[in-house]
């Protein structure tokens, strides 16, 4: 079972709709205002909010970031969070769940709430 550790890279510690941010940024090692101005940036190019899924894919992917598709059990059911590493073994993982991008760093869930109960949609793996 993944591990989950209260994490908030936010520089002023605010709790809010900036969960796209917070995972590419401790995703990427990177700074929480760098992060936010390329996403903001790509959403001028784009035309799409800062973090509608189409910015979203397109940031992670140009940072060497892998979609993958939403894994299934053999009896159908989705994948918890929490199992993650049942499906990935990857030292980082993005991973995107129902309105939430979370991550998973070395086996833990670092996020400002536990989201693990919550089904994976797709996740996102560095190569």
């Amino acid at each position: 079972m993944i591990e989950y550790s209260k994490f908030n890279i936010n520089p002023k510690g605010k709790k809010t709709g900036d969960c796209v941010v917070r995972a590419i940024a401790v995703a990427l090692d990177r700074d929480y205002v760098e992060v936010y101005t390329e996403l903001f940036e790509l959403s001028l190019k784009t035309g799409y909010i800062l973090n509608d899924k189409r910015v979203e894919e397109k940031f992670l992917a140009l940072n060497g970031f892998i979609k993958h598709k939403q894994p299934k059990k053999a009896d159908g059911k989705k994948y918890l969070i929490g199992e993650l590493d049942r499906i990935c073994r990857k030292s980082v993982v993005v991973v995107s769940c129902a309105h939430h991008l979370t991550v998973v760093k070395n086996g833990v869930l670092l996020d400002t709430w536990d989201c693990r109960g919550k089904c994976i949609s797709n996740y996102y793996t560095l190569e």
